[in-house]
């Protein structure tokens, strides 16, 4: 799709985005539906078409990659934001698996894009593990599965040209070190530590105001998978330039 045609596409996306937006608040279910996918197909069209070639079209879609994929979408939808649930709200025991369908009621419109993040959402309970998808964790981890996918492919694709070459295989432990510290980043065991003793001692004692913060969390929630695509996109690069070099002795 040439570049001006993209432009004329993203314009209306947007412009529908809000009209559905508008409509959501006598529809709250439809409109907020609407809203959110023309919303995020705009979000998703604004992405350079060298992306989507560098994580679809130029990568060769082997199990590797499906699989990595596949595992990390799972673990990005359903698991991260059960880690937060049980951080700020705990685990109660409910015997029975459930999934909810929900939609937030349209707020003022300055708030128009935070209300895009979670216009709609499924909740999925688990015998007392609740988590919420909204449509920001569902694209982010759509984006994080496509770059997770291709780098692990090219890490194999890596290997197996080091190996064939006969060279040293720790030639492959940087780009694989990059792949553990992008998809770590969105969720990372210090920063879960951190928001929980911030939780649960800031309130009490004003320790730590800042990271038992509103503000803080959507820190974490919201900044840090954008850090997760940078950091895996830089090394998804990297292992196309070295793949395109031939190894030298």
């Amino acid at each position: 799709m040439k570049l001006r045609y993209r432009i004329v596409l993203i314009v209306i996306l947007l412009a529908l985005s809000y009209l559905f937006y508008l409509l959501a608040y006598h529809y709250v279910r439809v409109g907020g539906v609407l809203s959110a996918v023309s919303f995020w197909t705009a979000v998703g069209l604004m992405i350079p078409k060298r992306f989507y070639n560098m994580v679809w079209k130029e990568v060769k879609k082997g199990k590797a990659y499906w699989v990595s994929a596949a595992l990390y979408m799972t673990f990005h939808v359903l698991l991260y934001g059960a880690f937060y649930e049980i951080i700020f709200g705990g685990v109660e025991y409910l015997p029975y698996v459930a999934v909810d369908f929900g939609a937030a009621v349209p707020p003022p419109w300055p708030y128009f894009i935070q209300y895009e993040t979670e216009a709609i959402g499924f909740t999925f309970y688990l015998y007392g593990f609740v988590s919420d998808a909204i449509p920001y964790t569902i694209f982010l981890g759509f984006i994080l599965s496509l770059l997770l996918g291709a780098n692990v492919q090219r890490v194999i694709e890596l290997w197996k040209t080091v190996k064939s070459m006969k060279k040293s295989t720790t030639l492959v432990v940087l780009p694989t070190i990059g792949i553990v510290s992008g998809t770590s980043c969105c969720l990372s065991l210090p920063t879960l530590i951190i928001v929980t003793v911030a939780a649960g001692v800031g309130a009490v004692f004003s320790v730590l105001p800042i990271l038992a913060s509103s503000e803080y969390y959507i820190l974490v929630y919201y900044v840090l998978p954008l850090g997760s695509v940078a950091l895996l996109t830089a090394n998804l690069r990297d292992l196309n330039r070295v793949l395109r070099c031939k190894v030298t002795k």
